[in-house]
């Protein structure tokens, strides 16, 4: 009981956590939309597209992508080959726990070296070509995403390993 009850708490922090991440890639997507928008329409009618326009949707795509990494998870809307379900416990369990496991693993890998990027283009003082924007930002903001996806992944190993010693 005081598993589940830890994993209970720890899926709503990461549930709150997810949903923040998301809100702030809703203004990622706005950002894209505002830009791109800006863009044509002054190229368009006014023969004055946005000078970073292209550098706006792509650092809008980078908080779009990364923000709602975790909530499509949560909500089950990511891609899940379920040729294996069919399987019976306890190799179901042993498959999806292994499964997470590589998940887990590669995802701390990825918030790793997000966090060990950002610091090297916050030291050489990497900006964008046209528009001057810091980039170091960016690739910590896909290092802060990774981690509630990590912690996805290990309630869902945990989880998948309690569900095999219960059957």
């Amino acid at each position: 009981m005081k598993v589940d009850n830890a994993l209970n708490k720890l899926d709503k922090f990461n549930n709150k956590f997810s949903i923040w991440l998301e809100r702030i890639a809703i203004i990622g997507v706005l950002v894209m939309i505002l830009g791109t928008m800006v863009d044509v329409v002054g190229a368009k009618l006014f023969n004055w597209p946005l000078p970073a326009g292209t550098e706006v949707v792509y650092m809008g795509q980078v908080i779009a992508m990364a923000g709602a990494l975790a909530i499509s998870k949560i909500d089950g809307r990511h891609v899940r080959i379920e040729l294996i379900d069919k399987l019976r416990q306890p190799a179901l369990g042993i498959i999806h726990a292994l499964v997470a496991l590589l998940g887990l693993l590669l995802f701390i890998v990825l918030l790793w070296k997000s966090f060990d990027y950002a610091n090297t283009l916050r030291i050489n003082h990497e900006v964008t070509a046209t528009a001057r924007i810091s980039v170091y930002p960016f690739a910590l903001w896909l290092a802060v995403c990774c981690l509630p996806m990590a912690l996805i992944l290990i309630k869902e190993f945990i989880s998948s390993l309690l569900e095999t010693r219960k059957r």
